[in-house]
Parts: structure tokens; C-alpha cells; sequence
């Protein structure tokens, strides 16, 4: 059974570990599936809905974040290039770079794992 112990005090400590859920689950599968493949997304909405039994308005959210983490785990596909000028010093907006499409997107940081905002030292 793909059950999980959880004390939940807040929504976002639920959907940070339905996320964290759906990325090991990803992981468990990723011979199966092939990067930025439309099945991965569909599989993984599946299972948080089925499996874990996550409320239908949460589902395609937390999917979508933990293929981009997945995703960004595997393949390396977004790259974190830096901080947009236009942003707001309250809700900044990052550029990501799409490796293989060589396409930049500015995404509200909100938005991206946790994994992806942290500073590294290189």
C-alpha cells in the first residue's frame, strides 16, 4: 500500500509532501517513461489521484511541479540562468533556460521547487 504517515499543520508542508510523493514515485518509474514525454504528466496526475488520494484541485499543480523537478533531476533540462530586471523585489521572477529548446522563460519564483532556489556554491 502507497500509504504515507503525515502531521499536516499547513497546506503547503501537504503539498510539499504529495510533491516529494510524486518525484520518488517518478524516480521508481523512470526507465518507463522518456523525458518531456505527455505520459509522464498523465502517470503522475494518476497516481496522486488514485494512490494518494489528493483533492482533484491540488492534483495537476503538484504533477506539474514534481515533473519539472524530476525532470530537472534526470535530463538537466532547466537551467536556473538568473534573476529577471523587470521583477519585483517582492515577487522576483526568474529566467529559466530550456536546454534543448534553447528557449528562456521568466517564471515567478513561487512557482519552482524549492531544490531550484536554493544557492549553491560552484
Amino acid at each position: 500500500m502507497n500509504a504515507i504517515a503525515l502531521t499536516v499543520t499547513h497546506e503547503t508542508d501537504y503539498r510539499d509532501a504529495m510533491q516529494r510523493a510524486a518525484v520518488a514515485y517518478l524516480f521508481r518509474r523512470e526507465g518507463l517513461h522518456l523525458s518531456g514525454d505527455r505520459q509522464v504528466l498523465e502517470t503522475c496526475s494518476a497516481y496522486l489521484a488514485q494512490s494518494l488520494e489528493v483533492p482533484a484541485h491540488l492534483v495537476q499543480r503538484i504533477a506539474e511541479l514534481a515533473v519539472a523537478e524530476f525532470e530537472s533531476n534526470t535530463t538537466k533540462r532547466l537551467q536556473m540562468i538568473g534573476v529577471c530586471a523587470s521583477s519585483g523585489i517582492f515577487r522576483p521572477k526568474l529566467i529559466l533556460l530550456d536546454t534543448i529548446t534553447q528557449h528562456r522563460y521568466q517564471v515567478p519564483a513561487r512557482y519552482l521547487p524549492r531544490r531550484m532556489l536554493q544557492h549553491r556554491d560552484i
